[in-house]
């Protein structure tokens, strides 16, 4: 069985000034985690130092500072450090190849990084609105390292963690960074080599709990361990968030690093709570920090998916905490706002947003279509087509009926969802009263209206001949993660919405992409700017077809037809890797037997069952001596140029 561990350290600045740090299952308070997107408050931080020592003014634009920052868009040249920070640069934000890494420090993703993006357009005009942008943060720190002079790591090290006595805060960079200290991660039952994310301003920072919760010093009100001037805290906890369609309601109101500078349900307590969650494919974290009342509180867990459960735990203690020091009194409840049930018919200016709706790389499409007294939305192109009903109510809200909901959570939660209109969106609240651990409540931008995209039949019917069929992974190094999780792709096609492509999750499954509209034959883009969260990770394809082989470029992810890929017994005794990885499918009659591998030093190789689910690899930690071939399975072999494998079949093993 998959181990969990999870951790959490509660810090109250300046009254007990060691903390206390939390294990769960035996985990060791010692254990480091990755802490993925909180390091974007980390890298924020770096700027606003280097603003203090009047090194930068975040309103200027970046290519006062980085000259050689160039995009095959002309607005680029307005784009600024503040713009990178509140998720308003305009950048497609999508570049995730060779990022994430097992057991590999290899910083090839930051060095090809701005030739990667010179070749990019934007998304939107810099500053119109915020989406959030893993890349902004990455072009940032590549700006801190050309300002100061030294590495982000080194940058920290210095201006940060020797002043707030903080040695359990690392990067795969750091001199001193010791792999064994890292919770495990595990591929099944077999644990994986440690993760490695080169993108370290913007996910790559690992730590301790309990260093991350004594990191939050700099951010609290009375300044204890403060490296940051006054303003420049107050900055970073202003809210930066660009065109907020739910000003009342939103619970993503970012900062400069943080996704919520009055995070709930602290905001409906008249206390500011700054909140920062951040997931890898291995790791979530979450870190509330309440500046008042100079607290912190931090918990990582080795999990994969959103830390919204990270931040339910993080709630429920900061309310048990300001409960026992007489801070909030005992009775506090924190509920679902209640919900007034008084049906009316829907007027006709509501059903003018009648239509399909695209959630972006939320994945799949809705439907939205009236009845006299309802709103009905059926998903499409996704995990679930089962109609979910809205009641309309006099003050213009569709509410949840019969259980109904949009974007709730697991673990036996009651969920409530409410769904309005704004100009070309879909927006929706959702509350979820998660037994034992408290309300959790998202409120967004979820959908943007699709619009007509009339293209050529003889285009649409060459999408269409692509439509299912999986692409696979060959580009990226050979201890990228991505080979174990987002191998492959499938450009699916559907009736209801001609003229786009819609992302591979449904029937197959496939690397989340956000679905696009088609330009040509072999060119569809990006289209979706739906703000703060789903209109973000733009990706572009591009088909090229070699000797008869399609390809689709996603970006700078090259995946080839699997109909290209050759069988297991034509391989004979070797394999030798030139320009790309190497897939070949098991053959019907080698299926059962135990496959032997000679592997070379920069090469790793993978077993996928029928269904592309990645189930051996030679990056575990305990090699295996050998690797039972499955039924309709497939192998890939990945490496530098000229890594040669040897192989040998057992036949009398099956």
């Amino acid at each position: 069985m998959k181990k969990l561990s999870i951790i959490f350290a509660v810090i109250i600045f300046c009254l007990i000034p060691t903390g206390t740090a939390y294990a769960a299952e035996e985990t060791p308070t010692s254990t480091m985690y990755n802490i993925g997107s909180v390091s974007k408050v980390f890298t924020a931080a770096a700027v606003m130092r280097l603003a203090d020592m009047d090194l930068v003014d975040i309103d200027q634009p970046v290519v006062t500072y980085l000259p050689h920052f160039t995009m095959a868009d002309a607005r680029y040249a307005y784009i600024t450090p503040r713009m990178l920070l509140n998720h308003s640069s305009g950048l497609m934000g999508g570049m995730y190849a060779n990022a994430m890494l097992f057991g590999d420090n290899s910083t090839y993703y930051m060095d090809i990084f701005l030739q990667n993006l010179s070749q990019q357009r934007l998304m939107f005009n810099p500053g119109e609105r915020s989406i959030y942008n893993n890349d902004g943060f990455t072009l940032a720190e590549i700006l801190i390292e050309y300002i100061s002079g030294v590495s982000f790591t080194e940058f920290l090290e210095i201006e940060f963690f020797e002043l707030l006595g903080i040695t359990d805060i690392m990067s795969p960079q750091s001199t001193n960074f010791d792999h064994n200290r890292l919770a495990s991660i595990y591929l099944g039952s077999n644990q994986m080599q440690p993760q490695s994310l080169g993108v370290i301003g913007s996910g790559g920072l690992l730590a301790t709990m309990e260093d991350l919760a004594r990191f939050s010093a700099i951010f609290m009100d009375n300044a204890c361990g403060s490296i940051l001037s006054r303003q420049s805290v107050d900055e970073m906890a202003s809210m930066q968030l660009k065109m907020d369609l739910m000003p009342e309601a939103n619970t993503l109101r970012f900062g400069l690093g943080w996704d919520a500078v009055d995070m709930f349900p602290f905001n409906s307590l008249g206390i500011q709570a700054l909140n920062k969650g951040g997931s890898t494919a291995a790791f979530t974290t979450d870190l509330t920090v309440l500046p008042e009342f100079n607290l912190a509180v931090a918990v990582s867990a080795s999990s994969y998916g959103s830390a919204s459960f990270e931040s339910l735990i993080s709630q429920a203690i900061i309310l048990a905490v300001l409960q026992e020091e007489g801070l909030l009194p005992q009775d506090t409840n924190v509920t679902i706002p209640e919900l007034n049930l008084n049906p009316a018919p829907v007027s006709e200016s509501l059903r003018a947003y009648a239509g399909i709706y695209d959630m972006g790389i939320s994945g799949g499409m809705l439907q939205a279509e009236f009845t006299d007294y309802t709103l009905i939305l059926t998903p499409f192109a996704s995990q679930s087509d089962r109609p979910l009903t809205f009641l309309h109510n006099t003050d213009g809200k569709f509410v949840s009926i019969d259980g109904n909901y949009l974007f709730g959570m697991g673990g036996g939660a009651y969920n409530i969802s409410i769904i309005t209109f704004y100009d070309n969106y879909l927006l929706v609240q959702t509350y979820s009263d998660v037994p034992g651990l408290g309300i959790h409540a998202m409120s967004l931008p979820l959908a943007q209206r699709l619009e007509q995209n009339n293209v050529p039949d003889a285009v649409q019917a060459l999408w269409e001949s692509r439509s299912g069929r999986p692409f696979l992974l060959v580009s990226d190094r050979h201890t990228s993660m991505s080979y174990v999780s987002g191998h492959f792709t499938t450009l699916m096609t559907d009736l209801n919405t001609p003229g786009y492509v819609i992302r591979g999750l449904y029937p197959i499954g496939g690397a989340a992409m956000p679905n696009t509209r088609i330009i040509d034959e072999n060119t569809a883009i990006s289209f979706n700017t739906t703000p703060i969260l789903n209109g973000r990770d733009a990706m572009d394809i591009t088909v090229t077809t070699i000797n008869g082989v399609e390809f689709i470029s996603v970006n700078e992810i090259v995946y080839m037809d699997a109909s290209a890929a050759g069988s297991l017994s034509q391989l004979g005794g070797r394999v030798t890797v030139t320009d790309k990885t190497i897939w070949v499918y098991v053959d019907a009659h080698l299926a059962g037997q135990r496959l032997y591998i000679d592997t070379p030093q920069h090469g790793a190789w993978f077993v996928y069952d029928n269904r592309l689910n990645c189930i051996a690899t030679s990056l575990e930690v305990s090699l295996r001596d050998f690797v039972t071939l499955p039924d309709n399975g497939w192998l890939a072999f990945a490496g530098e140029y000229g890594a040669e494998f040897v192989l040998w079949i057992d036949s009398n093993s099956n």
